[in-house]
């Protein structure tokens, strides 16, 4: 692989009562902590709502890696790409058993 690259490009329906989606897209990219350029986010495209999005799109005072849900951005550990994508998953997965 090389930068430019994309390695995952998917977006698909979580729930098709409440019309949720999910996002997930990275690329290869060595500039990038982690060397990939990604962000996944969970939605509600009728109603604009970002549920929740994981990314490193800004460097910030919170560091490279960060998790979104509604106005509050906290940092999150990034372990390589599969580790999280499969931490994202889980948490879409609670997220959307509760609502």
């Amino acid at each position: 692989m090389a930068d430019g690259d994309v390695v995952l490009n998917r977006n698909f329906e979580i729930d098709a009562q409440e019309g949720t989606r999910a996002e997930l897209f990275a690329v290869e990219d060595s500039s990038y902590p982690g060397g990939y350029y990604y962000r996944f986010q969970y939605y509600a495209p009728e109603d604009g709502q970002q549920i929740l999005r994981y990314d490193n799109a800004h460097d910030s005072d919170i560091g490279h890696h960060h998790r979104h849900v509604g106005d509050d951005v906290t940092g999150i550990e990034f372990d390589g790409l599969q580790d999280h994508v499969a931490r994202f998953q889980q948490e879409v997965l609670q997220i959307n058993a509760r609502r």
